[in-house]
């Protein structure tokens, strides 16, 4: 049996024969300016790579105008489409050049829900078209007389890869999503490492783009600059900020040193006082790890009657590691504990006390004679 694959042109050779094409205009770039970063080389072809860049001359994304060849027995069916990636290469969209198509086997234009399935495809970077060759996908083919299609490949594909492509154009799903997941989404993301700056991090930080938000949250730290401003207020900014999930994660890993101070640790109170439930439980647990103030302490003791079981729980958990109560704020615990409330975290946290009053000694004495 003949190799179906076997009189495919090299698409170093398309390149050769299409020298000196032109190539379409780009998607309208409104007010943005786009500058060639650089040339990345992929199956034998080289393409230009551009970061587009606002008026102000900031980084806004990167876009590569892109060729595909697709040959099949001696002819090639260009493809002409632009690719679009965020800062991180991460894959965002593609868009037709004026007066561009794509088509299916015999020609037939995409409707546009194919359009709309090719932009889910792409966007799937996890897509199984990763994990085969296109030899794999197509299990066999058939010429195409005509010389205006752009999908040569045709044939029985497996069951398992239906939802990953569009019927009629296999060969063009695949190649483009490898040009969407490849080298050009690699020198993106080292674009943008490689000359990304404070104002980046911190324009990063406060986007709502959370890839962009954990990368710079990533590089702060690295640097070691939590504490530093601008830094540290933006940082602060974000744990009240709408990504509950970036909020959740940047108490558990920003340093200790953040909220040291009673300024600090007042603004963590109201945090707690104007959040979501799941957030204030999270606050509470970090709480547990910090040098708490005063202040702080009187309103932890304070909550206590305002707060659901859970809440007390952990209020509780959080205040048994203050050794250093005040007269008053022991006044408050032995207040609660005549009430009869919180009796065993209560008396524990009174009997840590380093510098305990009066009325906690005469209390702890008569709890101790009570139970003996």
């Amino acid at each position: 049996m003949i190799d179906p694959y076997s009189k495919i042109i090299p698409l170093g050779i398309v390149l050769l024969i299409c020298l000196g094409a032109v190539l379409p205009l780009p998607a309208d770039l409104g007010d943005g300016t786009r500058r060639l970063i650089g040339q990345v080389e992929t199956d034998s072809i080289r393409y230009e790579l551009f970061v587009i860049e606002n008026t102000d001359g900031l980084a806004q994304e990167y876009m590569a105008e892109l060729f595909t060849p697709v040959c099949h027995t001696n002819k090639c069916y260009p493809v002409y489409i632009n690719l679009f990636w965020d800062l991180l290469g991460n894959f965002d969209r593609f868009e037709m050049p004026e007066g561009e198509i794509l088509t299916k086997l015999d020609h037939v234009p995409f409707e546009e829900k194919d359009y709309e399935k090719l932009q889910a495809i792409l966007a799937n970077e996890r897509s199984i078209l990763g994990d085969y060759s296109i030899t794999d996908l197509v299990v066999s083919t058939e010429t195409v007389g005509s010389n205006n299609g752009v999908d040569a490949v045709t044939g029985a594909t497996s069951k398992t890869i239906q939802s990953e492509v569009i019927s009629g154009a296999v060969y063009s799903c695949y190649t483009l999503w490898h040009l969407a997941h490849g080298p050009l989404t690699e020198e993106t993301k080292a674009h943008t490492v490689a000359n990304h700056t404070d104002e980046t991090l911190l324009r990063f930080l406060q986007s709502e783009h959370y890839p962009y938000q954990y990368w710079a949250l990533e590089r702060i730290q690295a640097q070691g600059k939590e504490n530093e401003q601008p830094f540290a207020a933006a940082l602060l900014e974000q744990l009240r900020g709408k990504n509950i999930f970036l909020a959740r994660h940047m108490l558990e890993v920003l340093p200790e040193s953040l909220f040291a101070s009673e300024a600090r640790q007042q603004w963590l109170w109201e945090t707690y006082q104007q959040s979501p439930y799941r957030m204030q439980m999270d606050i509470l647990d970090r709480l547990r790890t910090l040098s708490l103030r005063s202040a702080l302490v009187t309103q932890l003791l304070q909550e206590l009657e305002a707060s659901n079981p859970a809440q007390q729980r952990a209020i509780l958990s959080v205040l048994e590691k203050q050794a250093a109560l005040s007269k008053e704020q022991q006044d408050l615990a032995l207040s609660y504990l005549q009430q009869g409330k919180w009796e065993e975290p209560l008396l524990r946290l009174l009997a840590s006390q380093s510098n305990p009053a009066a009325a906690t000694k005469k209390a702890l004495k008569k709890y101790t004679e009570t139970n003996q």
